[in-house]
């Protein structure tokens, strides 16, 4: 549902719920970049230098390989930050009147809002197994968050396609 009480943030409105998913988000971009640190440096004691996770030796060793995920993941934040700030006119495969057109336009910011929280926190679950399995403390991804990671994915994109289909038809 939309929130109708919505304050100005510069030329985006934000309601309470908006700032508080942007914080989320910025808070999950700074956990995986801690966990990445972390697991890096408690790997150099479980794994020696020039060989990699798999006890293989290695030339450029995987650990060198770790910071891409965390790098990618904020690429990703910031591309979605900015393309999530300007503004939107006639991104919309349907006419839009006037009195919806706000709603709408909310509705579309709040969706890659929750994207950017869903895929940095299936970057932080990939990032943490991936390197369980790599220190044979783990055996990989659970079977159970074969389930959870469409949830993450598609559920926002649901709820938002429902809230926009209500809002269109006014």
């Amino acid at each position: 549902m939309i929130n109708r009480s919505l304050k100005t943030f510069g030329n985006v409105e934000v309601s309470f719920l908006d700032r508080i998913v942007e914080v989320l988000s910025l808070l999950v971009l700074i956990g995986l970049w801690s966990l990445t640190y972390y697991f890096q440096h408690q790997s150099l004691d479980i794994v020696p230098e020039g060989y990699d996770f798999f006890s293989n030796p290695n030339e450029y060793w995987a650990s060198r390989m770790t910071y891409s995920v965390p790098f990618v993941a904020t690429i990703l934040y910031v591309g979605l930050t900015l393309y999530n700030k300007r503004v939107q006119h006639g991104d919309f495969a349907v006419e839009i009147n006037k009195e919806n057109g706000p709603a709408l336009s909310q509705i579309n910011k709040r969706l890659w809002r929750w994207l950017k929280l869903n895929i940095l926190l299936m970057f932080v679950v990939v990032e943490y197994f991936s390197f369980h399995t790599g220190s044979n403390a783990g055996s990989g991804i659970s079977g159970w968050f074969i389930f959870v990671f469409p949830l993450l994915l598609f559920g926002p994109v649901i709820y938002f396609f429902v809230e926009f289909s209500k809002n269109q038809l006014k």
